[in-house]
């Protein structure tokens, strides 16, 4: 059955970066293993390589997550998938090869909800329209419109992604200076934004039920620990983000069954 946004329920549990905590970052056993565990979404980080192809790594440089130097842009797609992804994690995720997004899409598109960050190297410049269309009709060829959403911390890569794929939801993101994560729901507000994710040290419960109040779900990056995570789903945070799943698991799929429990 397709999984789409809009059919599942809150609150839910998303995987930051698959379930990192376990398993190597960004690769097909950490999301396969958040699917396992009962995720609801997956989060992943998207940069573009030389050639402008749309892999699935989250550092900008390659030598803490690889065997390889320098920066992901200054590689092509074939010279990154000669790299090894996997050792720095143990002996076992030996191999483990860079991800492109058709590659997570081919194995997980409509399977779980994407939370897809598109990386971006600072805060004000613009991103090739070459490869934010590559990103869009990527996930438009496996029709996954309705069960992704694209996330960026640069508010004009926000703007150009809102402009080019009004068919798929944008979320604001609280990234950069401590000033704009304070700002985040009036930026979201003013980006007409569905969704938001704040960093959970600039987060209050006002700012939580005034983007409820304008229609607005609410992220939160991040938290392992299972009080703390009782305590941000009181606040109302709609999605908790983590990268040990197992700890948080229990607390996140105990308030839904409150949820649903409360609306019968």
């Amino acid at each position: 059955m397709k999984v789409t946004d809009r059919d599942i329920p809150y609150p839910r549990l998303c995987a930051h970066r698959g379930y990192s905590a376990a398993v190597p970052e960004n690769s097909l056993p950490a999301f396969q293993a958040a699917l396992e565990i009962g995720a609801q979404e997956i989060e992943f980080d998207v940069q573009m390589t030389a050639d402008h192809a749309v892999v699935a790594v989250h550092d900008f440089a390659l030598d803490p997550v690889s065997d390889g130097t320098g920066y992901v842009w200054e590689h092509t797609l074939e010279e990154l998938q000669q790299l090894d992804f996997g050792f720095r994690f143990g002996q076992q995720y030996r191999g483990l090869r860079i991800l492109t997004l058709e590659d997570v899409l081919q194995a997980f598109g409509n399977r779980i909800i994407m939370n897809i960050e598109v990386k971006a190297p600072n805060l004000t410049d613009p991103l090739p329209e070459t490869y934010l269309r590559n990103i869009v009709e990527t996930i438009r060829r496996y029709d996954c419109t309705d069960s992704v959403y694209l996330m960026c911390g640069n508010d004009a890569v926000t703007e150009q992604l809102l402009a080019l794929a009004p068919d798929i939801l944008v979320a604001c993101a609280g990234g950069g200076t401590v000033e704009r994560r304070w700002q985040i729901v009036e930026r979201a507000i003013g980006f007409g934004c569905k969704k938001i994710q704040f960093h959970k040290a600039c987060m209050t419960e006002e700012m939580i039920r005034l983007a409820h109040s304008h229609g607005i779900r609410c992220n939160v990056f991040w938290s392992d620990d299972p009080e703390e995570t009782a305590r941000f789903l009181r606040m109302g945070v709609d999605t908790i983000l983590a990268n040990d799943c197992g700890a948080v698991a229990p607390v996140v799929f105990g308030a839904r069954r409150g949820a649903n429990h409360e609306t019968r």
